[in-house]
C-alpha cells in the first residue's frame, strides 16, 4: 500500500521529539580523508550519477543527487507541480525511495495524478491501479496534511521518514505554504539555508517548488532571478529547473520551455528543452519522446 505519513500533531511527541533537534557534529580533517571521494568523482563516473529526469536529452548532463537541493520554479499554471510528480515516477522507476509534502495537494488527489501519468490514461483501469499500487510499495510516502506548515515541523518529519523509511528523495511543495510572510527574507533564507543541511546532512535530495514573479506579459522570458522572494533562495539551492508555458495555439510550437538555469556540481550543463504537454496522460514531453506505461517496469 501507499503510505500516508499522519499529520505533525498526530504523531506522538516521544517519536517526534528526537527529530526536532539537530546536534552538529563540526570536525576539521586533514585533506587526504577525502582523496578516496575525490578519486571516485573522477575515476567512477560520479560526475554523471543521480537519478536522471523523465528527458533523455538530459541524461548525460544533469541528474538530482544526493546531498543536493533543486529549485522547480513557474508562474502559477505552468505545470510546475504535474513535472514534479514525473520527477517522483522518473525516480521511483530507479528504485528510489520517495516522499511528497504537498500542503496544496491530498495524497488522493496527487495519487489520481500518478495513475493518470503513469498509464498514459485518462481514466485508468482497476487493473493498473492495483498494479500501480503493488509497484510503489516501499517507493513511495505522503504526508498527509494541507494548508501550511513550519520550518521546524518540516524538517523533523524529512529526519523522522530518512529514519524510518530510507527516503532518498523528498519533494516539497511549495516554499509558499511555509509559516514564512512573503516580505521575511531573512525567514526565507533560514528555510533554504536549513532545507540545503538537511540533504546534505541526511544524504538526500530535496526538490522545492517555488513561484516565480510575473512579468509585464505573461510570455515574459523567466531566469534565475525571476524567483519570487529572497535572492538567497536561488544562491543557495544547488540547481534550479524553471518551467515556463508558451501558451502557443499551434501545435507544432512547444507548450513549455524547461530551462536548467543554474547546475553547480555539472559543468556546462545549463540548457532549454522544449516540451510538449501530452493532455491524455498530463506528462511533459520532448518533440522525439516516445511515452511508455510505468507498469511496463514494476517488476524492476
Amino acid at each position: 500500500m501507499n503510505t500516508v505519513l499522519q499529520a505533525a500533531h498526530e504523531l506522538t511527541p516521544d517519536e517526534l521529539a528526537p527529530y526536532l533537534r539537530v546536534h552538529a557534529d563540526r570536525q576539521v580533517r586533514p585533506a587526504n580523508d577525502f582523496t578516496q571521494e575525490v578519486l571516485d568523482y573522477y575515476l567512477c563516473g560520479e560526475r554523471i550519477t543521480g537519478v536522471y529526469l523523465p528527458f533523455t536529452e538530459m541524461e548525460n548532463k544533469f541528474r538530482l543527487r544526493a546531498e543536493e537541493t533543486t529549485l522547480l520554479a513557474g508562474i502559477n499554471g505552468s505545470g510546475k507541480s504535474l513535472m514534479a510528480s514525473q520527477f517522483l515516477l522518473s525516480a521511483m522507476v530507479q528504485k528510489q525511495r520517495c516522499l511528497s509534502i504537498s500542503l496544496e495537494m491530498s495524497p488522493k488527489s496527487q495519487l489520481a495524478r500518478m495513475w493518470r501519468q503513469a498509464s498514459l490514461e485518462p481514466e485508468p483501469t482497476l487493473d493498473f491501479g492495483v498494479d500501480f499500487n503493488q509497484w510503489t510499495k516501499n517507493k513511495l510516502w505522503f504526508f498527509d496534511q494541507q494548508g501550511s506548515i513550519d520550518l521546524t515541523t518540516l524538517l523533523a518529519v524529512i529526519r523522522w521518514s530518512v529514519d524510518h523509511f530510507g527516503i532518498n528523495i523528498v519533494l516539497v511543495d511549495s516554499l509558499m505554504t511555509m509559516n514564512i510572510a512573503s516580505d521575511n527574507y531573512n525567514a526565507q533564507k533560514d528555510c533554504i539555508c536549513a532545507l540545503a543541511n538537511a540533504a546534505r546532512s541526511l544524504q538526500l535530495h530535496i526538490i522545492l517548488v517555488c513561484h516565480a514573479r510575473k512579468g509585464k506579459f505573461v510570455t515574459d522570458k523567466l531566469d534565475r532571478w525571476s524567483i519570487r522572494g529572497a535572492s538567497e533562495i536561488a544562491d543557495r539551492a544547488d540547481n534550479i529547473l524553471i518551467l515556463q508555458r508558451t501558451f502557443e495555439k499551434d501545435p507544432l510550437c512547444a507548450d513549455a520551455h524547461l530551462n536548467l538555469a543554474k547546475a553547480r556540481h555539472f559543468d556546462g550543463a545549463e540548457c532549454e528543452l522544449d516540451l510538449w504537454l501530452d493532455m491524455e496522460s498530463m506528462n511533459y514531453m520532448t518533440h522525439n519522446q516516445t511515452l511508455e506505461p510505468l507498469t511496463e517496469y514494476k517488476n524492476g
